[in-house]
């Protein structure tokens, strides 16, 4: 019986990750996901001084959730999405790869106490308010105006959390990082940043 898990069990690559979404998502995939090996450096970066709640805000489909738990098994990834489809299959996925450390919850991130958090993910998460052109579905309204709103906000909220917080950011302006947080480290020329609060 141990032998037939072991065969069935879904090996998390970027192939096989790619194969469980829907054609439209494929395409967006390289856009809106983050891709494996940069969510297991910043993984590292989030989890290095222990276990962690991780928040990722603006979570997709959930790859860095899922990227995470199966890298830190040890460690909780908790991600908000403001797309009731695309968290629901971001759990979907979840379960594809037979995680219990991860969970994607449809809703706003403005619902969402910071306080319950250890660390922090964002790969330019408001972004898409500024592009709309390359939106990732018509399942919600977008505005410029709301890439300011989130970005203020996440920047108050994050500026109230307790020193020592950790916060990777991955591409974007870092508009939304508080002057409170000391860039430590980057890789990927620059994209992926790690943060911390003082």
């Amino acid at each position: 019986m141990l032998s037939f898990l072991k065969k069935n069990k879904l090996e998390l690559t970027e192939e096989n990750f790619l194969a469980q979404l829907p054609e439209y998502l494929k395409r967006a995939s390289e856009i809106f996901f983050t891709p494996l090996h940069v969510g297991v450096v910043a993984t590292d970066w989030l989890t290095e001084n222990g276990d962690k709640r991780v928040l990722d805000i603006g979570a997709g489909i959930g790859k860095f959730c899922i990227s995470g738990a199966a890298h830190r098994r040890n460690s909780y990834f908790f991600g908000i999405e403001y797309r009731q489809s695309i968290a629901k299959q971001a759990n979907d996925l979840i379960k594809k790869f037979n995680l219990n450390n991860a969970v994607v919850q449809h809703g706003d991130m403005m619902e969402i106490d910071f306080e319950n958090f250890d660390a922090f993910y964002l790969f330019n998460p408001f972004y898409e308010n500024l592009s709309i052109s390359k939106r990732l579905n018509n399942e919600v309204e977008l505005e410029n105006s709301l890439y300011m709103y989130y970005y203020k906000n996440t920047e108050l909220k994050l500026s109230q959390t307790k020193v020592g917080t950790r916060l990777v950011t991955y591409h974007g302006n870092n508009f939304e990082v508080p002057q409170s947080f000391k860039k430590i480290r980057q890789s990927e020329n620059g994209a992926l940043k790690l943060w911390i609060k003082e």
